[in-house]
């Protein structure tokens, strides 16, 4: 009998949609399996479940993210005969293999996907109010705004994998939380996987909420310096980790404010060190401001009031830093 209390097991919420079934038995060789999602959303635990079982998924990977490095540039990129020759060889080395890579709707429209041999996506769903909230401490965003960028991105998320053609599963993070073995099962019969207790517990260990080795990772990071003046003009950079945008910043002269920026222009050595587009330098004619040579100079983030490394010196003393 099915009581309020003791609900039959097919009415409990498991939380994960199979939009197109995969057909087991078959397939074991020639599968792309691609982990999307939204950042924060889970796609580092799919992808580390994935790993363990021995699926190949890039180079270059992070163990705490499991992201391929090698494969998201191309993505980055949208180099397409590049990435054309990455599923070839791999397809010829691995035969099944995967990647992750978040939001791939920014870089790939859905026909694209038919790039892939055989694909078979996984796309984690989180609540939205916890990403924002992620959003928030990793990436120093304001919790609304980033709840709202979050809804948006959900929706294209959901609009990207609809007309997919390919066998899909949507999986809820939240409830791989309260049925982790449940959540394992469902990826091992979606991937085809052998089973066993053994590598069932194992794979279940890894689900483990606010881990901190992997928030650690994820938290960005504001990075620049002042590197000094070159005639007349206040030279360095700042730069965001994981974050292609310049740098809104704030130049203040004896604790004053003077003047708001951002950190914009292209260098190549930037470029070349790996941050971002490489447009995140910044060079201010201090002329303009008759900034005195014992004023004391401080560049900071705006809005969060992090300070650049060599701030607090005299104008006079950045000529022995250039």
């Amino acid at each position: 009998m099915i009581t309020p209390d003791r609900p039959a097991d097919g009415l409990v919420n498991k939380g994960f949609i199979i939009n197109r079934s995969a057909t087991p038995g078959r397939n074991q060789r020639g599968r792309t399996f691609i982990v999307t999602g939204l950042h924060r959303s889970g796609t580092s635990l799919v992808a580390s479940i994935l790993r363990q079982v021995g699926i190949f998924m890039g180079t270059d990977l992070n163990d705490n993210v499991h992201e391929d490095e090698a494969l998201a540039k191309i993505l980055i990129a949208r180099d397409k005969p590049a990435l054309k020759r990455t599923i070839r060889q791999r397809d010829a080395n691995y035969g099944t293999w995967g990647f992750k890579f978040p939001m791939l709707s920014d870089v790939l429209d859905y026909p694209d996907i038919g790039l892939f041999t055989n694909p078979h996506i996984i796309i984690p769903f989180r609540d939205p109010v916890s990403v924002a909230v992620r959003r928030s401490l990793s990436d120093y965003l304001d919790p609304m705004p980033a709840l709202r960028s979050t809804v948006d991105a959900i929706a294209e998320m959901v609009a990207f994998v609809e007309p997919l053609d390919c066998p899909t599963l949507l999986l809820s993070y939240e409830k791989a939380l309260v049925f982790p073995a449940d959540f394992v099962a469902a990826l091992m019969r979606f991937c085809d996987l052998p089973r066993s207790d053994t590598l069932r517990d194992r794979l279940i260990a890894l689900i483990e909420p606010n881990r901190k080795a992997y928030i650690d990772v994820v938290r960005r990071n504001f990075g620049g310096t002042i590197e000094g003046v070159v005639n007349g003009s206040l030279q360095g950079w700042s730069h965001l980790t994981g974050s292609p945008d310049p740098v809104a910043l704030d130049l203040l002269v004896d604790d004053h404010p003077v003047l708001a920026f951002h950190a914009d222009e292209f260098r190549h050595d930037l470029l070349q060190a790996g941050f971002g587009t490489g447009h995140h330098g910044f060079a201010i004619d201090l002329a303009r401001f008759s900034v005195q040579p014992d004023a004391v100079i401080r560049i900071r983030v705006a809005t969060h009031g992090i300070e650049l490394a060599n701030g607090g010196r005299r104008l006079r003393d950045y000529d022995d830093l250039s």
